[in-house]
């Protein structure tokens, strides 16, 4: 169960053909409120990832 406050962050990382794919998946239990990203390039994720838990903190907006 998640309560109204929390949210749910995945990375998953993986190579394919020679390149790093990092997709990063985020969401709280209200429907629909699933995003997903996927990136080739670690400081964007970094970014995103600061971005999600920044929105979790209440300071920024995905």
């Amino acid at each position: 169960m998640i309560d109204d406050d929390s949210k749910v962050i995945v990375i998953r990382a993986w190579r394919d053909g020679g390149r790093m794919l990092i997709r990063v998946l985020a969401g709280t239990g209200e429907p629909n409120s699933a995003q997903e990203w996927v990136f080739t390039d670690i400081d964007a994720v970094l970014a995103r990832i600061a971005e999600v838990l920044g929105t979790a903190r209440g300071k920024t907006k995905c």
